[in-house]
């Protein structure tokens, strides 16, 4: 169980970073020079919805200490908006621009070609959907422990 727990998080990581070249890559096709993987990571992540920077970083859309940083070149470079939460002053939610959205739009068709690639090789659309439940029951496993510890 040990080495298959180091396993999980190395394979992980490695998958995240090629996911990284992989999404390099297409924006270096579809002639986007404006934007990096990571900031485009993060895009793929919001999609449709309002976030905040603190639940990018909780939820996961973003794995690093300079998210702030990431965000502002995507609001200069008009991908995200931003704006104030009527509630709470305080509280500011992205949201992506039509700019972002059509780069999304063209990264999830992309990355649905690539899907499709793997599905013959292997199960299908039914192993990675498998992969995620894992994966999912892994990070509540590693989440219970941290929790039972504070």
């Amino acid at each position: 169980m040990k080495n298959n727990c180091v396993e999980i998080s190395v394979f992980g990581e490695r998958n995240y970073r090629l996911f990284l070249d992989i999404v390099k890559q297409e924006l270096d096709i579809l002639g986007t020079a404006d934007i990096n993987a990571v900031q485009a990571f993060i895009l793929l992540n919001i999609n449709e919805t309002a976030v905040t920077i603190g639940e990018i970083i909780a939820r996961g859309y973003y794995i690093g200490s300079n998210a702030s940083y990431n965000i502002k070149k995507m609001i200069l470079n008009g991908y995200i908006k931003q704006t104030q939460s009527d509630y709470d002053k305080r509280a500011a939610f992205l949201r992506l621009t039509s700019k972002g959205l059509a780069l999304c739009r063209k990264l999830h068709t992309v990355i649905d070609m690539h899907i499709k690639t793997f599905s013959p090789q292997n199960k299908g659309k039914g192993d990675l959907e498998q992969c995620v439940s894992i994966l999912k029951k892994v990070e509540h496993f590693w989440q219970d422990i941290l929790s039972r510890r504070t």
